[in-house]
């Protein structure tokens, strides 16, 4: 080491001239070369004092092993070593301590990939980061410039008073002016100084060369576009254009015969396979335009952006699977078939990246689902003539809950009903609608009618009476059974029960789906006519009796029971 320094000295001292430094001009100022070269000599007598004290750390350690202060103060050494070199050669010089260091694993594979994108958002900050740093750098030697300058001036009163005592004669004396010599030397303030004025000249320059923030963004956008936007753009058109044309291709291909001629599910698949593997021709060919470009910083995006889609949608994929099936028309839900959805009836009209439901008698019948929603469902094939929905708006209604109205409005999500009854609007969700078992009276109707008659014409009652009581109700509601198309197009009156206490007729009336408005009043018009024939022809309408046997006595009442009209 010691001839090494005297090399570095050596060199210093005579070869100097006879490098870069010394071929300048007659022009140049000599204060430059003067200035570098007691850089160099303050640097080389920098490294003589971390010599020493290294050459001390190992005397004073067992066995000459290395401490920690050992290993920092050497590193301090080889960085002095390297900087001296560097301003000598004026070419950046690396540790090689540090390649040699560096091992090959996965998060340096990484950061290698990575490189590209650090790069340019390093390359955006720069500036910023190096005005940061010299700021920090000259506030690191401010405080340092002023400690050593307080040391030295100490160090130097002890200099001064040693210089007035008579020469040490003891070996401690010696050793304490040695030590006193060494520290004078190392608390050396002017190569901090030199430091701090390269720093803040440095950072004068940096500053010199600011721009406004306007020319700053348009010079970064001329540049963007002249070179990676650029790029960007050509990628994109590429891109783009190729996917049109397949696309087309598809297009073509699936109106072949060997295509046509199969299940639709056959040309759906080969629809969803040309799809993906054109997508990733498609990617490919893009990232091979940025490579033609050489523009790594877009293809790690890219890449990076796609490794992100996958990373993040891998619990997705059997989901997303399930979906596939259902686009090819392999799933559980069909396109052309029939499934229930929230209790409703529907036509799978299409299903692509959504689902379509159709149901034409409800208002606003287009529904639109995200595939995972048919993912647990099932559909079935439609059945000819199947109906979708029992009412349509402005059909009459008769419920289970005793409502009869009008259907106002009806949509997969409500049924609105206008009451006979005062008017009133009833709101029902459809599932609930369809559970009220809803009769559409809007297409025709019929009444059954029971009317029991006294067991006294029970001779009658198999022939005659009928025939009288059709006569008969036909007369009555003439007005209902005229015209070419009657309100009352048939009329059946049957013996239908014998009863307790009567013999129980059925009357039968089929009504044009016209008067459903008028299903109460029509109702009741035939109860009157009913009414109005037995007591034309004197026929007796029976009411219950109760039997009534009185205690210790043979004697049995009829009595009349509360009798409840049978109609």
């Amino acid at each position: 080491m010691a001839k090494l320094i005297f090399a570095i000295v050596f060199t210093v001292a005579f070869c100097l001239p006879a490098l870069g430094v010394s071929q300048t001009t007659e022009d140049e100022p000599t204060e430059a070369i003067d200035k570098s070269r007691r850089h160099l000599l303050l640097l080389t007598k920098k490294s003589l004092v971390l010599q020493r004290e290294i050459e001390d750390l190992y005397k004073n350690s067992p066995a000459n092993i290395p401490s920690e202060k050992t290993q920092q103060l050497q590193e301090q050494l080889n960085k002095l070593d390297l900087d001296f070199e560097s301003r000598i050669t004026q070419i950046a010089i690396e540790d090689p301590s540090v390649k040699k260091n560096k091992k090959l694993d996965l998060i340096e594979e990484i950061q290698e990939l990575t490189k590209p994108l650090l790069k340019a958002i390093r390359d955006l900050t720069e500036k910023p980061r190096m005005i940061e740093e010299f700021n920090s750098n000259i506030e690191e030697l401010d405080t340092k410039l002023e400690q050593y300058q307080e040391a030295s001036t100490n160090i130097a009163v002890l200099v001064e008073d040693l210089k007035n005592k008579p020469p040490p004669k003891t070996e401690e004396e010696k050793k304490f002016q040695d030590r006193i010599k060494h520290l004078q030397d190392k608390y050396d303030p002017e190569l901090v100084l030199l430091n701090l004025i390269e720093a803040r000249a440095n950072l004068e320059e940096l500053l010199s060369e600011d721009e406004s923030v306007v020319e700053s963004a348009t010079k970064t956008i001329k540049e963007f576009l002249r070179t990676r936007g650029r790029n960007l753009l050509v990628t994109i058109l590429t891109f783009a254009s190729l996917w049109w044309v397949l696309s087309r291709l598809r297009r073509w291909i699936l109106t072949r015969k060997f295509l046509t001629n199969r299940k639709s599910s056959i040309g759906k698949l080969f629809s969803a396979a040309y799809n993906f593997v054109v997508l990733i021709f498609c990617l490919l060919v893009g990232l091979a335009c940025l490579y033609f470009f050489n523009d790594w910083l877009l293809i790690t995006l890219i890449i990076m952006g796609l490794f992100l889609v996958v990373w993040t949608s891998r619990q997705w994929i059997p989901k997303f699977l399930q979906e596939i099936k259902l686009i090819v028309d392999l799933g559980t839900v069909r396109e052309g078939e029939r499934m229930i959805w929230k209790g409703v009836p529907w036509l799978v009209e299409e299903i692509r990246l959504h689902a379509t439901l159709v149901n034409e008698n409800l208002e606003g019948g287009v529904l639109r689902l995200p595939l995972h929603n048919l993912v647990d469902e099932h559909s079935r094939p439609v059945v000819e003539n199947e109906p979708w929905f029992p009412t349509k708006p402005h059909d009459w209604v008769l419920l289970s809950d005793d409502v009869y109205g009008r259907v106002e409005h009806q949509t997969m999500e409500q049924v609105v009903i206008n009451l006979k009854e005062g008017g009133a609007l009833k709101y029902y969700a459809t599932a609930d609608f369809l559970a009220q078992n809803p009769v559409n009276i809007s297409n025709g109707f019929e009444y059954a009618i029971e009317f029991g008659l006294d067991y006294e014409i029970q001779s009658r009652i198999c022939d005659e009476i009928p025939v009288l009581f059709t006569t008969e109700i036909k007369r009555h509601l003439q007005m209902h059974f005229e015209g070419d198309d009657p309100n009352f197009y048939s009329l059946e009156v049957l013996l239908d029960s014998a009863g307790e206490s009567s013999l129980n007729l059925v009357v039968e009336i089929y009504v044009h789906g016209r008067c459903a408005h008028l299903y109460e009043e029509c109702r009741r018009e035939i109860v009157t006519a009913l009414v109005r024939i037995c007591n034309e022809h004197n026929l007796g309408i029976p009411f219950n009796q109760l039997t009534v046997h009185l205690p210790n006595q043979n004697i049995a009442k009829q009595l009349p029971a509360p009798s409840e009209g049978r109609v």
